[in-house]
């Protein structure tokens, strides 16, 4: 398996569970319109989920992929400091 499948499975996962998170809220009567997560209390996963969740999170979002992200979508006050 090369690197590349590997973190697209690993971010295949992260997709799963924020799908089932998202899932859990809405059939407890969540509402549509507001986002499903931790900031919110919103949280629909339990102990085991959220400590997966946080480890894959970690390995696909290293400090070189936030790094290139930010090289490649530099912000509105980048754009203007650079003139």
């Amino acid at each position: 398996m090369t690197k590349n499948n590997c973190i697209q499975e690993k971010i295949n996962r992260l997709n799963e569970l924020a799908a089932i998170s998202r899932q859990r809220y809405l059939e407890n009567g969540g509402n549509p319109q507001l986002s499903v997560g931790t900031l919110n209390n919103n949280d629909c996963l339990n102990e085991w989920e959220k400590e997966e969740l946080r480890n894959l999170f970690k390995q696909v979002v290293t400090d070189e992929n936030i790094a290139n992200y930010q090289k490649i979508n530099v912000s509105w006050q980048g754009k203007f400091a650079a003139k």
